[in-house]
């Protein structure tokens, strides 16, 4: 439901200081939809709390949930071509590849700030104890599964590649047993398949792992380990940039963890490609 149809179900439960909540809400949903709820009351000049407690009011567990669904509307109302315009205009007449250079390393800055380390190191041991990977993902984030079923298949695992919808994709997902491992991409919004996905792999005790921008309190079931970041402004064109940052450095946190595994693996590879080379 959008957030001013909420906001009319709910009006009798609003103060006069949600109110002041909610009109800097709507008067620029792109930009206050990313804030903080301190930020967010200190524009209001209302307690902090009050925000918190406005979610809590129009059914959201705390104010984190309220503002990722915010974000999601945001980008699910932004057409692609809208976002290409803005970008566009941002640059102007300036250097198109020298814009989003600055803006992926801002973004790619920030990584540091949203994901710890220990979360890659947890990531990285799930996937190692893993019987097999099973990778998910829809639209452009396919690229990334694309790179991570190369990178894990030469560091000796096992993987299946899902991008596929309906039929096919049960079809796929019949080999997944408890043990084994989803590791998913979504972002601007979630994908079809990702909740059924992730609801067989709970019902068999599959272990799921998400890696997503502001998506993660939106998807349900929840996986039992999310890792955020933010790709830069929602309203704007944005790269896979940060995303893949982070599967390159669960990739090398995977070969640092695996007492030689990935570098053997690496060896027999180049091993086999000489063989075949010599065939030749």
């Amino acid at each position: 439901m959008r957030f001013s149809a909420l906001i009319e179900r709910h009006q009798d439960l609003l103060t006069a200081a949600d109110q002041r909540i909610v009109r800097e809400l709507l008067a620029n949903p792109t930009e206050a939809a990313f804030l903080s709820a301190a930020s967010l009351a200190q524009r209001a000049d209302v307690h902090p709390a009050t925000a918190v407690r406005l979610a809590q009011k129009l059914g959201f567990g705390g104010y984190r949930e309220l503002k990722a669904e915010l974000q999601a509307e945001v980008i699910n109302t932004t057409h692609p071509a809208e976002r290409v315009r803005h970008r566009l205009a941002h640059v102007e007449q300036g250097s198109i590849l020298a814009d989003i250079i600055e803006s992926d390393l801002a973004a790619l800055r920030r990584i540091a700030e949203q994901v710890t380390e220990a979360e890659i190191d947890a990531a990285a041991k799930t996937l190692l104890a893993a019987g097999q990977v099973f990778l998910f993902a829809q639209g452009n984030a396919t690229t990334l599964i694309e790179m991570m079923d190369r990178r894990l298949r030469r560091a000796d695992f096992s993987t299946t590649v899902l991008r596929q919808q309906g039929r096919e994709l049960a079809e796929h997902i019949l080999a997944l047993e408890s043990g084994d491992v989803v590791l998913a991409f979504a972002f601007h919004s979630v994908p079809t398949g990702l909740t059924p996905l992730l609801q067989h792999a709970a019902r068999i005790g599959a272990t799921s792992i998400l890696i997503t921008d502001i998506l993660g309190p939106l998807v349900k079931p929840r996986p039992q380990m999310t890792i955020a970041a933010s790709r830069g402004l929602a309203e704007e064109y944005l790269t896979l940039t940060v995303p893949m940052a982070i599967c390159n450095a669960l990739i090398l946190t995977i070969a640092r963890l695996d007492q030689g595994r990935s570098l053997k693996a690496l060896g027999r590879l180049a091993k086999l490609t000489r063989n075949i080379a010599d065939v030749r």
